[in-house]
């Protein structure tokens, strides 16, 4: 009976037209390029802090009321297949209109050729932009790498010009997989004159490992650039809607720059020792929770913080004291999460109340040493083709001599569009 079965299916595929079976092998084969991105166009309306340091520096004659934000941003990625070589590249530009002015930019920001002589390894050379660790909003051991917007974590960021070798193992048993990156980062002339200022030639290297379904990585950077550093990373899944992960590095000999009382700079040996631990949760009505505990060993105290905004403020009616605020401000007073412990909390949801294609979320940043913050309620709708819409309003919580209760803005409002082509 078997036999019969057998033989009339074979007689039924023999008897079928071809056309039922033809198989376009071209449209599962690579092609030899690749190419995508988006324009994007997004309008603020921005309400200013008249009172605020950051407010009495930028504008000394008084801030205006409020002011408009207009952002204008391409951005491209693409590959090339060549004989075995893989070209590959992101391209970003952006122009931008506030009451500060319009400014414009354009840069690859990364633009490199990547080859595999054997199959366990792999070569590349050129710009790329590497993103270590596993954090979500901070990272402590993006050694090679720029720093990430915490109210915008996945946004692209500029590369360094490196060369890297990678290999790849994967095996049976507790360890599932072994990869080992080794990298060197010239610093040379205008060649990644941002990473640091000393002519050196800086080396990095990641070590990753999959170990009973736990990921870890250890990292290490050393040369003159910046200070030696070492690091480790960890993210496990608990249960399957359920993810814990942190970070932990060590830099050698750490400074950075502080105020004295007579408002000049002057190094000042750091904490050596950054971390953060988070978790992230999915629940059942697809709700995500992501949260992160973040120390930054070169953080400035809050005394630190109150000498500095007494100078911006003092150079308001001062001319002479702009240059030392100003000065400040670039070296590290301004830069975000300026302070040494912050909690990071993002709750998102997909589709509220049934609505097909939005999602709504809300992102809180705060400070633990000030009790001030910054909360952004977004949300955004996905029912066009090719197109994202997203709406935000970022408020910022704090009294004065707090850190977000000295920047600029009180309150902004954001429309973006996004057309991904």
């Amino acid at each position: 009976m078997k036999g019969f079965a057998l033989a009339s299916c074979i007689a039924a595929a023999a008897a079928a037209p071809a056309a039922d079976f033809s198989f376009d092998m071209g449209r599962y084969q690579k092609q030899p390029y690749e190419v995508g991105g988006y324009f994007q166009g997004s309008a603020e309306h921005i309400e200013l802090d008249d009172g605020a340091a950051l407010s009495a520096l930028r504008f000394p004659a008084g801030a205006p009321a409020a002011g408009r934000r207009y952002r204008g941003v391409l951005e491209v990625s693409g590959l090339y297949r060549l004989q075995g070589l893989t070209f590959k590249g992101l391209f970003h530009a952006e122009a931008l209109d506030d009451v500060a002015g319009s400014t414009d930019d354009a840069a690859f920001y990364e633009g490199y050729v990547e080859g595999r002589p054997a199959p366990r390894w792999t070569l590349s050379l050129g710009k790329r932009a590497l993103r270590w660790g596993k954090g979500y909003a901070f990272t402590t051991v993006g050694f090679v790498e720029r720093a990430k917007d915490a109210t915008d974590p996945d946004l692209a960021r500029e590369g360094f010009k490196v060369a890297a070798v990678e290999y790849v193992r994967s095996a049976g048993g507790p360890l599932q997989t072994l990869s080992l990156t080794a990298l060197a980062l010239p610093v040379r002339g205008t060649l990644n004159d941002d990473f640091g200022a000393t002519d050196d030639t800086n080396l990095a290297a990641r070590l990753y490992l999959l170990y009973r379904d736990t990921d870890i990585d250890l990292m290490v950077r050393t040369g003159d650039s910046r200070p030696d550093a070492v690091g480790l990373d960890f993210s496990r899944n608990l249960a399957p809607h359920f993810a814990i992960h942190g970070e932990v590095a060590w830099q050698h000999e750490r400074r950075r720059p502080v105020l004295d009382p007579a408002n000049r700079l002057r190094p000042r040996e750091a904490e050596g020792a950054d971390w953060l631990l988070g978790l992230r949760y999915l629940t059942a009505t697809e709700t995500t929770w992501i949260a992160e505990y973040y120390h930054n060993g070169a953080g400035y105290s809050s005394q630190e913080m109150r000498r500095f905004y007494a100078l911006a403020r003092s150079a308001s009616d001062d001319p002479a004291l702009r240059p030392a605020a100003r000065g400040a401000l670039e070296a590290g007073y301004g830069r975000p999460q300026a302070m040494r412990d912050y909690v990071y909390l993002k709750v998102s949801q997909k589709e509220p109340f049934d609505a097909l294609y939005w999602n709504a979320g809300l992102t809180a940043i705060v400070n633990l040493h000030d009790a001030s913050a910054s909360v952004i309620p977004e949300v955004v709708y996905a029912g066009l083709e090719n197109v994202e819409l997203r709406g935000r309003i970022g408020l910022l919580a704090g009294g004065r001599d707090s850190e977000f209760g000295e920047r600029q803005n009180d309150w902004r409002a954001e429309l973006r569009l996004r057309y991904f082509f």
